[in-house]
């Protein structure tokens, strides 16, 4: 992600964005692995959609967004990829042009973005793969960079403070220990589906699923926060 707007940070020292570690790990999974890891990305993105609402000016229900991750699970048809999408069409074929009102629409869009590219099916491959795991990672490390300066505390400061004080999280902000914590267990997840397994029905893509959910009701009680009172 380029940046979730005021609040990016260029200093990437925090994550691998320096090096080839999450590209080497992308290319080599196989087609199934780098489909679900994308997936489940933006599965820890996914309540800053739901739960901090859209513009109303965008004509996009909660509805509209539950149906199209609904879909991405089920890897569907070409003609059921249309149906499940036909909520956000006016959305995806006219998006809004200039800047966006706030981080959280920032958020949105770039979500809304990924969402527009997903296939229904095949591998989305290294690269795309690669694209959308980090839009997590950078979401978390500028969340972090803005709690870090708001003339406000937190109110999760304490329990931030906590989770961070045990090994080997330590010096690293709060939301990008967590997301790095999920995303690790999520590669591990995945690399214990059988192949064309789906996510769904199966006890390890429930458990990534879970785990992403939780987070990303995190990362939008973070962002509401920001939006209204931590900047």
């Amino acid at each position: 992600m380029g940046g979730p707007g005021e609040l990016h940070d260029n200093d990437n020292s925090n994550d691998d964005s320096g090096d080839d570690a999450l590209a080497a790990r992308c290319g080599a999974m196989t087609a199934d692995q780098r489909r679900h890891t994308a997936l489940l990305a933006l599965w820890r993105l996914r309540a800053p959609l739901l739960a901090l609402g859209t513009d109303p000016g965008w004509g996009i229900h909660r509805t509209a967004v539950e149906r199209v991750f609904e879909a991405m699970l089920s890897a569907p048809g070409a003609e059921a990829w249309a149906e499940a999408t036909a909520g956000l069409a006016p959305f995806l074929a006219d998006p809004p042009e200039g800047e966006p009102a706030g981080t959280v629409a920032e958020v949105q869009l770039e979500v809304l973005a990924e969402v527009a590219a997903w296939r229904p099916s095949g591998d989305p491959g290294p690269e795309a793969t690669e694209r959308i795991v980090r839009l997590p990672r950078d979401l978390s490390r500028s969340l972090d960079q803005a709690t870090g300066e708001s003339l406000w505390d937190h109110p999760a400061r304490r329990a931030h403070a906590w989770y961070l004080a045990a090994p080997p999280t330590g010096g690293t902000g709060y939301h990008t220990a967590r997301n790095l914590s999920v995303e690790t267990a999520c590669h591990d997840l995945v690399a214990t589906l059988p192949p064309g397994e789906p996510l769904p029905g199966t006890p390890s893509g429930e458990e990534a699923l879970a785990l992403c959910e939780a987070f990303s009701a995190e990362l939008a009680a973070t962002l509401a926060w920001h939006e209204n009172l931590g900047r």
